[in-house]
Protein backbone atom coordinates (compact mmCIF):
# COMPACT_ATOMS: atom_id res chain seq x y z
CA UNK A 1 0.00 0.00 0.00
CA UNK A 2 1.34 3.44 -0.94
CA UNK A 3 1.87 6.23 1.57
CA UNK A 4 1.18 8.84 -1.11
CA UNK A 5 -1.95 10.82 -0.26
CA UNK A 6 -4.67 10.57 -2.90
CA UNK A 7 -6.39 13.65 -4.21
CA UNK A 8 -10.08 13.75 -3.44
CA UNK A 9 -12.13 13.45 -6.59
CA UNK A 10 -14.31 16.41 -7.43
CA UNK A 11 -18.02 15.74 -6.91
CA UNK A 12 -18.70 15.77 -10.66
CA UNK A 13 -15.67 13.62 -11.63
CA UNK A 14 -16.50 10.38 -13.44
CA UNK A 15 -14.11 7.44 -13.63
CA UNK A 16 -13.20 5.84 -16.96
CA UNK A 17 -14.96 2.55 -16.23
CA UNK A 18 -18.21 4.36 -15.55
CA UNK A 19 -17.89 6.24 -18.84
CA UNK A 20 -17.21 3.02 -20.74
CA UNK A 21 -20.26 1.33 -19.19
CA UNK A 22 -22.47 4.30 -20.04
CA UNK A 23 -21.09 4.46 -23.60
CA UNK A 24 -21.59 0.72 -24.10
CA UNK A 25 -25.19 1.11 -22.87
CA UNK A 26 -25.77 3.70 -25.59
CA UNK A 27 -25.95 6.71 -23.29
CA UNK A 28 -24.81 10.14 -24.36
CA UNK A 29 -21.53 10.72 -22.49
CA UNK A 30 -20.49 14.05 -23.98
CA UNK A 31 -21.21 17.18 -21.98
CA UNK A 32 -22.00 20.56 -23.54
CA UNK A 33 -18.86 21.92 -21.91
CA UNK A 34 -16.59 19.19 -23.37
CA UNK A 35 -13.90 20.57 -25.63
CA UNK A 36 -13.80 19.32 -29.21
CA UNK A 37 -10.30 18.78 -30.53
CA UNK A 38 -9.02 17.85 -33.97
CA UNK A 39 -6.87 14.73 -34.06
CA UNK A 40 -4.52 13.85 -36.88
CA UNK A 41 -4.16 10.14 -37.46
CA UNK A 42 -1.08 9.07 -39.33
CA UNK A 43 -0.62 5.85 -41.20
CA UNK A 44 2.22 4.04 -39.47
CA UNK A 45 5.39 3.89 -41.50
CA UNK A 46 6.42 0.30 -40.91
CA UNK A 47 8.66 -0.39 -43.91
CA UNK A 48 12.20 0.88 -44.28
CA UNK A 49 13.99 1.24 -47.62
CA UNK A 50 17.70 1.78 -47.12
CA UNK A 51 19.28 3.60 -50.03
CA UNK A 52 22.94 4.27 -50.69
CA UNK A 53 24.03 7.74 -51.72
CA UNK A 54 27.37 9.29 -52.47
CA UNK A 55 28.58 11.80 -49.91
CA UNK A 56 27.86 14.61 -52.40
CA UNK A 57 24.30 13.39 -53.00
CA UNK A 58 23.73 13.06 -49.24
CA UNK A 59 24.93 16.62 -48.65
CA UNK A 60 22.71 17.92 -51.45
CA UNK A 61 19.69 16.05 -50.05
CA UNK A 62 20.47 17.31 -46.55
CA UNK A 63 20.84 20.93 -47.71
CA UNK A 64 17.61 20.79 -49.72
CA UNK A 65 15.73 19.22 -46.81
CA UNK A 66 16.96 21.89 -44.37
CA UNK A 67 15.94 24.61 -46.81
CA UNK A 68 12.44 23.12 -46.89
CA UNK A 69 12.27 22.65 -43.14
CA UNK A 70 12.13 18.84 -43.15
CA UNK A 71 14.59 16.03 -42.52
CA UNK A 72 16.43 14.33 -45.37
CA UNK A 73 14.54 11.05 -45.03
CA UNK A 74 11.23 12.94 -45.06
CA UNK A 75 12.23 14.78 -48.23
CA UNK A 76 13.37 11.55 -49.89
CA UNK A 77 10.07 9.92 -48.92
CA UNK A 78 8.11 12.91 -50.30
CA UNK A 79 9.95 12.71 -53.60
CA UNK A 80 9.56 8.95 -53.82
CA UNK A 81 5.83 9.08 -53.13
CA UNK A 82 5.41 11.90 -55.61
CA UNK A 83 7.12 9.82 -58.29
CA UNK A 84 5.03 6.73 -57.44
CA UNK A 85 1.81 8.75 -57.68
CA UNK A 86 2.85 10.17 -61.04
CA UNK A 87 3.66 6.70 -62.32
CA UNK A 88 0.31 5.34 -61.06
CA UNK A 89 -1.44 8.19 -62.87
CA UNK A 90 0.21 7.04 -66.09
CA UNK A 91 2.61 9.89 -66.49
CA UNK A 92 6.33 9.94 -65.99
CA UNK A 93 7.67 13.15 -64.50
CA UNK A 94 10.30 14.84 -66.58
CA UNK A 95 13.34 16.57 -65.15
CA UNK A 96 11.51 19.87 -65.76
CA UNK A 97 8.60 18.63 -63.64
CA UNK A 98 11.01 17.68 -60.87
CA UNK A 99 12.43 21.22 -61.01
CA UNK A 100 8.90 22.68 -60.81
CA UNK A 101 8.17 20.47 -57.82
CA UNK A 102 11.36 21.64 -56.13
CA UNK A 103 10.29 25.25 -56.73
CA UNK A 104 6.85 24.50 -55.26
CA UNK A 105 8.37 22.93 -52.15
CA UNK A 106 10.80 25.83 -51.80
CA UNK A 107 8.01 28.41 -52.12
CA UNK A 108 5.92 26.58 -49.51
CA UNK A 109 8.88 26.35 -47.16
CA UNK A 110 9.66 30.04 -47.55
CA UNK A 111 6.03 30.91 -46.86
CA UNK A 112 5.95 28.68 -43.75
CA UNK A 113 9.27 30.02 -42.43
CA UNK A 114 8.69 33.75 -42.94
CA UNK A 115 8.67 34.36 -39.21
CA UNK A 116 11.97 32.58 -38.66
CA UNK A 117 13.98 33.89 -41.62
CA UNK A 118 16.02 36.26 -39.46
CA UNK A 119 16.75 33.47 -37.00
CA UNK A 120 17.92 31.07 -39.68
CA UNK A 121 20.13 33.74 -41.26
CA UNK A 122 21.73 34.37 -37.89
CA UNK A 123 22.32 30.63 -37.41
CA UNK A 124 24.01 30.37 -40.83
CA UNK A 125 26.39 33.23 -39.99
CA UNK A 126 27.53 31.54 -36.79
CA UNK A 127 28.70 28.42 -38.61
Amino acid sequence: MSNTPRKAASPDAVDDESLVRRFDAGEQIWEESDEVVDVQVRIPLDKVVPIRLTADNWRALYREARELGVGPSTLARMWLIERLRATEAGRKPTLAAVGETKATYSAAARKAARGSVAGSAARKKTR
